[in-house]
């Protein structure tokens, strides 16, 4: 679960809190306390689906991935299956469970970014292995990036 479904989750137990001591509504609670167990079922529900789905992905793309090495990755690949490895350079929106990892093999670098926290803890300076798709930058249109189904460390 994202440090953002956590913030939300503390501010509205705490407005529930604030409330029932206010009031002394017992009634209030009735409803207020199945609709925080919601705010942490539902995040951690589609999290655990979005994994699933990737970890399906991952099933599917894996016998059609080539090995390329980052410096001919082009936007001319566009929607090319493949596998990179490299060490992390950096990693953004990790609080967001969606984490952008800059990953460099030597030849060059690349953002590699997923749409779900990895199967394992990723950290800067880990050598790892990509799996994913090129596609276009919506940042910088001259640079590909990779939609990544797995992430995995590499054992060194």
């Amino acid at each position: 679960m994202s440090v953002l479904a956590w913030i939300t989750f503390i501010i509205c137990a705490a407005a529930v809190a604030l409330h029932y001591y206010s009031t002394g509504n017992e009634r209030f609670l009735l409803y207020a306390i199945p609709g925080l167990a919601m705010l942490i079922v539902i995040p951690f529900t589609l999290a655990w689906m979005s994994r699933r789905s990737f970890e399906q992905a991952s099933v599917n793309y894996d016998s059609k991935a080539r090995h390329y090495r980052i410096d001919k990755i082009g936007l001319e690949m566009t929607g090319t299956v493949l596998r990179i490895s490299g060490k992390v350079g950096k990693i953004s929106f990790k609080w967001l469970n969606r984490p952008h990892f800059h990953i460099n093999d030597g030849t060059a670098g690349i953002r590699v970014i997923m749409f779900t926290a990895p199967a394992n803890e990723i950290s800067v300076g880990d050598s790892v292995e990509v799996l994913g798709i090129v596609m276009k930058n919506i940042f910088s249109r001259k640079a590909p990036i990779i939609s990544a189904v797995s992430v995995k460390k590499k054992d060194t």
